[in-house]
């Protein structure tokens, strides 16, 4: 290329990241520098950066795309956001921050083998409440009433010497997350040893997912894969929950468990039951290898109450493509979702509980691959686990971000995208008269009406 490389000598402010202020700007306008001080104590000396600037320091590592703490060495050398943002802590004092999540003690009962849920210290509690107060502010102007909450684990590869071993054979961890997806926010998370089951304990779960819904809601749907087909589960939504001195209902769509009783009654139906489970495409629907049908199954659960009305449930059949059987000798494979939603066309109800596929695990892969969550930055546990906390804290910052300040069109792009078109744009910051200035490209993306949105929106 016809061009040579000199060093700048001009000493002028650049960065590389003029739109990150945008990113931090809108945790000022949740709040988070308040909420942090409130709930998060982790400093033993008063000198030093305080919690809230480790907090948005690392929310400014994971937004650029950074995944590893000594990333953060590429934002401190940059001169334009030391003129923007302050200085920012070093990568061994971030380090040692996560380490002030953690608390060996608290797993002492955690044994070499088998399931054990830790139970959180309290900097890791306080760290929620942020995540919690987070959401009922990005929520609180539009008074939702409805929550539609997918449910979902995922695993976290890691060979760290502590980690565990998850049911895909490698070492790592598998925490839960609870998605709310009409308000594209992670209601809470669950960090856990990779050899926890996902089905544990889900009901607790889903309850800690509810108090982080405002008070306006009246409705809760909940969707999840067969981890969460547990007749405690099912119990207490059946009933509706106690939520802000009222009685509101739960209508769930669960992927159920296809034991031999239920197996049996799905196989003994006859071929007019089944109808075409089509796929909804650019073209319209299209039919596929997927039928469906109703099936009467009363589960023997003890949990199951007498007098309750039976749950209802869906079955679904795939056939092969060409081949006659599936290698395992059946000439089909059987499914089923099991939901207490009678209004619904059947057909209809299947297709929005796999909607779930395109939301909740999505955000798994946002979490993981286009934030940091996948790389965890140490053996602590406590320190991992507060690590993926600030990974779904920056999801929603990000998320409010996009919805509040942004043109439309942002709403649903990665964070590929975003950093292309504005969190990794360059500029010059200059100053004048005693005021400081960020000179950037005239066009982009309506910078300064996403600053005064984010003003309205934080007084709002």
């Amino acid at each position: 290329m016809p061009f040579k490389l000199i060093e700048d000598e001009t000493g002028e402010a650049l960065t590389s990241y003029s739109g990150l202020p945008l990113v931090l700007e809108t945790c000022e306008a949740l709040g988070l520098t308040r909420l942090v001080k409130q709930h998060v104590h982790i400093k033993q000396r008063q000198r030093g950066y305080s919690e809230s600037v480790y907090v948005q320091s690392v929310m400014a590592l994971i937004a650029v795309g950074g995944d590893c703490l000594e990333d953060i060495e590429r934002l401190r050398s940059d001169a334009g956001l030391k003129l923007l943002l302050g200085e920012m802590p070093s990568a061994e004092a971030v380090r040692f921050f996560l380490y002030g999540f953690h608390d060996e003690k608290l797993l002492e009962g955690r044994p070499e083998e088998g399931a054990f849920i830790a139970r959180e210290t309290q900097p890791l509690a306080g760290l929620w409440e942020v995540h919690r107060e987070v959401v009922l502010k990005g929520s609180r102007k539009e008074e939702p009433k409805q929550a539609t909450i997918d449910q979902d684990a995922t695993v976290v590869e890691s060979h760290k010497e502590q980690s565990r071993m998850t049911y895909l054979g490698e070492r790592g961890y598998q925490p839960v997350i609870n998605y709310w997806a009409e308000q594209d926010l992670i209601l809470s998370d669950e960090f856990r040893d990779g050899n926890v089951p996902a089905g544990m304990d889900c009901l607790t779960s889903f309850l800690r997912a509810t108090r982080a819904l405002p008070q306006s809601v009246e409705t809760i749907y909940f969707r999840s894969d067969s981890a969460a087909y547990q007749h405690k589960l099912l119990d207490v939504m059946r009933d509706g929950i106690e939520f802000h001195g009222k009685q509101i209902p739960v209508y769930f769509a669960i992927s159920a468990d296809v034991s031999e009783v239920l197996r049996g009654k799905i196989v003994s139906l006859s071929e007019s039951a089944w109808k075409p489970l089509r796929r909804l495409t650019e073209k319209g629907l299209i039919e596929g290898r997927k039928q469906w049908a109703e099936v009467e199954f009363i589960p023997s659960a003890a949990s199951m109450k007498k007098d309750m009305k039976p749950d209802r449930y869906l079955a679904i059949r795939v056939r092969p493509w060409q081949t006659e059987l599936f290698s395992d000798g059946n000439s089909y494979h059987y499914y089923a979702v099991v939901t207490n939603r009678w209004e619904m066309e059947g057909e209809e109800l299947l297709r929005w509980q796999r909607e779930r596929c395109g939301s909740v695990e999505k955000v798994h892969d946002v979490v993981k691959n286009d934030l940091a969550g996948g790389v965890m930055p140490c053996g602590r546990f406590y320190a991992n686990a507060a690590w993926w906390r600030l990974n779904c804290l920056c999801y929603n910052v990000i998320s409010i971000m996009k919805r509040k300040a942004l043109p439309e069109s942002f709403w649903p792009v990665r964070m590929k995208a975003l950093r292309f078109h504005l969190i990794g744009v360059a500029g010059k910051v200059v100053s004048h008269a005693r005021m400081m200035f960020l000179k950037i490209t005239e066009g982009l993306i309506g910078y300064r009406q996403a600053r005064s949105q984010l003003v309205e929106f934080s007084s709002a």
